[in-house]
């Protein structure tokens, strides 16, 4: 149950905070909506019908200092499957990215990351729609991780590859 004044991730779209509930009618029928104010710089404002579970279970409780340390310690014993069909695999990472859940997301991050050195190393790129994901899937953990330590989503990110050993 989602309360007043909690501070949550809703989804991709990012950290939020419960403001108040009202009621909207809408095409003639009264509906009861959690109103989320946006954390972040663009103040945005989100209506969560309460009515909806889907929806309401997108909004997730902040994840704990604990827990970002349980996430990184595990992060390198999972990886996703690789699915080399192309839009196979955009549909897949973009229903990770969707889903909301940080460890899938983490280590669809380690993925793509992991199959970009690999191209890399060949001297090959990393398609553009695999880029889009990562950028994604890095900017959905580095914006929870700073907002919970206290930090900027720069310094998340390098903190992020120190604790679990990648380079750059």
């Amino acid at each position: 149950m989602l309360n007043i004044g909690d501070t949550v991730v809703f989804g991709a779209e990012g950290i939020f905070t419960i403001e108040q509930t009202t009621q909207k009618e809408v095409c003639g029928k009264k509906t009861d909506y959690y109103v989320l104010r946006s954390t972040g710089k663009d103040n945005s404002t989100v209506y969560i019908p309460m009515n909806n579970p889907t929806l309401v279970n997108k909004a997730k409780p902040l994840i704990t200092e604990e827990e970002i340390g349980e996430l990184l310690d595990k992060a390198a014993d999972t990886e996703i499957y690789w699915v080399d069909d192309h839009k196979a695999r955009k549909e897949k990472f973009n229903e990770i990215l969707q889903s909301g859940d940080r460890r899938g997301i983490i280590a669809l991050a380690g993925t793509i990351y992991n199959k970009q050195q690999a191209q890399l190393a060949v001297h090959k790129k990393l398609n553009s729609s695999d880029e889009r994901i990562l950028r994604e899937a890095e900017k959905i953990i580095n914006t929870e991780f700073a907002f919970v330590l206290n930090i900027t989503p720069d310094e998340a990110k390098a903190y992020i590859r120190d604790r679990i050993g990648m380079s750059k």
